[in-house]
């Protein structure tokens, strides 16, 4: 597990960019708004890179594959969101590879709460139905697959799981404001973002306490000798 004043100087750029972020969204400054959210989850990524080459601890080769593949995919839903299709897809995509590296991460298994989320799924579907006309199988496959995600997430750690929550929560809510009438303003845009921010970050914090200390070159050295 890196050290926390590296976790924190690591991801200062993240948390900027965020507040940045969330504070222009509560202006209406559109292109400023798309700036901001563009270079959020490379921000992220320059945390992540940060606190790995800094702290010289390392992931397993797979799991560090898979939560960039994750971030670079939810990177491309951000930039691709205002064509639909397109960057549900990009942010389908990060899902697969988040369950996929929680199943490879962790060893736990798919907490009880998770039940909840088959509850979940079926009220939202229910709720958006009347709004999703031809796009309902693929509202449905997100679902879904997004459900299924935050299950995945209680087989890690406390982190991991709220990230899986928050995701839930955010995505439930930017359905609404897609679909419906509903949280159509600046702030409660603030709100979704926020969410989905908080989400990325608990993820990425969950995953990095499985970092180990890398060798030291000194040490592989007199092993060798």
């Amino acid at each position: 597990m890196p050290r926390v004043p590296l976790l924190l100087g690591g991801l200062v750029p993240f948390l900027a960019v965020s507040i940045i972020h969330l504070s222009v969204k509560l202006t209406g400054l559109v292109e400023l708004d798309r700036a901001t959210k563009a270079i959020a989850i490379p921000a992220l990524l320059l945390g992540v890179a940060i606190v790995v080459f800094v702290g010289r601890v390392r992931l397993r080769t797979p799991v560090a594959v898979l939560l960039v593949a994750a971030l670079v995919l939810s990177w491309l839903g951000d930039i691709s969101l205002e064509f639909f299709e397109l960057g549900l897809s990009f942010f389908l995509a990060a899902h697969l590879a988040y369950i996929a590296l929680f199943h490879l991460a962790f060893r736990r298994r798919i907490s009880w709460w998770a039940l909840g989320l088959v509850a979940w799924f079926a009220g939202l579907l229910l709720a958006l139905w009347p709004y999703l006309g031809a796009l309902w199988p693929l509202v449905a496959l997100y679902g879904a697959v997004l459900a299924y995600m935050a299950a995945s997430a209680s087989r890690g750690n406390a982190l991991t799981m709220l990230g899986g929550a928050l995701f839930v929560a955010s995505d439930s809510l930017l359905a609404f404001r897609l679909f419906t009438p509903l949280f159509a303003t600046p702030p409660e845009d603030v709100l979704i973002m926020g969410a989905y921010l908080a989400a990325q970050l608990c993820i990425v914090l969950g995953v990095l306490r499985t970092a180990v200390p890398r060798p030291s070159r000194r040490r592989s050295a007199g092993t060798a000798t």
